[in-house]
């Protein structure tokens, strides 16, 4: 398994390491998660080994992955059942006439489908660490830095209030190289205060590998893969220059290893090549801002609703029949897939006219029953887009059908809720809507637009300006 033999090699003490040069270059590795050395703030405590509690914390999650099979396998089946009984799924098509026949099966399935999801999900805990330099260069913007953390643990309050059954807990880990510190670890995000200008006073070096690896390390010892989830997001504004224990090649491993697991990394950086110094961490989602009370103001903005987003998708995803119906394997690269696309607009806003779609986008439309896709947008569609002639829903080339023509409005609820579960299984693609039903279908925006109000809280759903204010909860909170 590749996460024991990793973490074997990173936490080995063997007299060899004690040997050789001391340089920060070559110092080796050694009890990273209990012995960096980030200036006194950061002390040894702890007498049991990393790799004693590592092997517990790997049998226990072992544990109750194997518990968990016989549970998944029974929602396996009944999920393959009603796939069977006419529920589409994103690879499937029936004919125009076996569509028409199972329509009211289908409604009876997708109620069933909805009710069992509801009922077997469970309470779960979603770990939230932020990474935040402290180093001497963040003097500048100190008030902006505390205001923005502070911002975020309000968006981070109002989502466990949304969705009680997800406990969020908070660490945010001030690092430089003379005091690096927990100004909350692992606190439920009820028990988390505002941050003051006593938490964060920067001063000294960036130890930023070290920072990484003592703080993940530790949250991976105490959660359970298979029930739980990380979102670790790093600020910085400079290069590490002051690493002792951990090189970047550990770093690398630390977070691919982890992404297979499902963990989510997001990095965000000022003054520096934010890219490249990603690419380098092998973390796919990066955002640059500027080193100012605006700058900072703007990226801490994006974060929250990025955020936001993040916690959206998992917990719909964590409750549909089709996830839980996934070995532990197929869910892990589902929820490692969030890692693509992380960071999303404030304001998802769709042109009034597409022309055009980038590689990675998809052009959402309305259709009829029978797939005659003779309407404006329908056409263009088929014209441009790669949609098809008699096929009434679902992905066709660069298009999405949707059925709102000679369907009940109930019909259409349930098409859309179809869309929505697309949509969250694809969070690398992003979907451009057209006013869908508000054409021949005879819908008006007011009915229509509230019904993509989940979809595009996931954020990589685009919509006309029209139906921006139906589907924002709160411009605040989006």
């Amino acid at each position: 398994m590749k996460i024991i033999e990793f973490f074997k090699h990173l936490l080995s003490d063997s007299d060899e390491d004690d040997i050789g040069n001391e340089s920060i270059e070559q110092k080796a590795v050694k009890n990273p998660a209990f012995q960096v050395d980030l200036g006194p703030g950061i002390t040894d405590d702890k007498e049991e080994p990393a790799m004693a509690e590592l092997n517990e914390a790997t049998m226990k999650s072992d544990a109750i992955g194997e518990k968990s099979k016989v549970s998944q396998e029974h929602t396996k089946a009944t999920y393959d059942e009603n796939v069977k009984d006419g529920v589409k799924d994103e690879n499937g098509q029936k004919s125009k006439e076996e569509a028409r026949d199972d329509k009211a099966k289908n409604a009876t399935n997708k109620e069933t489908k909805n009710a069992r999801a509801k009922s077997t999900a469970k309470e779960t805990n979603a770990y939230n660490l932020i990474i935040l330099d402290e180093s001497g260069s963040m003097t500048t913007v100190v008030d902006a830095t505390i205001s923005g953390c502070n911002e975020t643990l309000i968006s981070i309050r109002n989502i466990q209030k949304e969705h009680p059954e997800v406990h969020q807990f908070v660490s945010i880990f001030c690092f430089d190289s003379a005091h690096s510190r927990y100004i909350f670890h692992d606190t439920p995000i009820e028990e988390v205060r505002d941050m003051t200008w006593q938490d964060y006073k920067p001063n000294a070096c960036t130890p930023l590998y070290d920072a990484i690896g003592y703080t993940v390390i530790q949250l991976f010892q105490k959660i359970s893969p298979q029930m739980e989830t990380a979102n670790v997001t790093i600020i910085t504004d400079g290069y590490e220059n002051a690493s002792r224990k951990w090189k970047l090649a550990d770093v690398q491993e630390l977070i691919a290893t982890l992404k297979e697991m499902g963990w989510v990394f997001s990095f965000i950086g000022a003054n520096i090549d934010v890219e490249s110094m990603a690419n380098s961490l092998g973390i796919d989602s990066y955002m640059e801002f500027e080193q100012t009370d605006r700058g900072m103001s703007d990226m801490f903005e994006r974060e929250r609703t990025s955020r936001r987003a993040y916690n959206e998708k998992r917990r719909y995803m964590a409750k549909s029949a089709r996830f839980q119906a996934m070995s532990q394997r197929e869910q892990n690269e589902r929820k490692s897939e969030m890692n693509g696309n992380y960071f999303v607009d404030s304001r998802r806003i769709a042109p009034d006219k597409i022309v055009s779609l980038d590689k990675n986008e998809i052009f959402v439309f309305g259709s009829n029953v029978d797939g005659a896709h003779n309407g404006s947008a329908a056409l263009y569609a088929v014209e441009h887009f790669g949609a098809v002639m008699g096929q009434a829903e679902g992905i066709q080339g660069q298009g999405y059908a949707i059925p709102t023509d000679g369907n009940s409005f109930e019909e259409l609820k349930q098409a859309i809720e179809r869309f929505t579960e697309y949509v969250v299984f694809h969070p690398k693609t992003k979907f451009m809507l057209t006013a869908i039903g508000t054409g021949n279908a005879g819908y008006t925006v007011s009915q229509i637009a509230p019904l993509f109000r989940q979809a595009y809280s996931f954020g990589n759903v685009y919509v006309p300006q029209s139906f921006l204010s139906y589907v924002m909860r709160n411009p605040n909170l989006n």
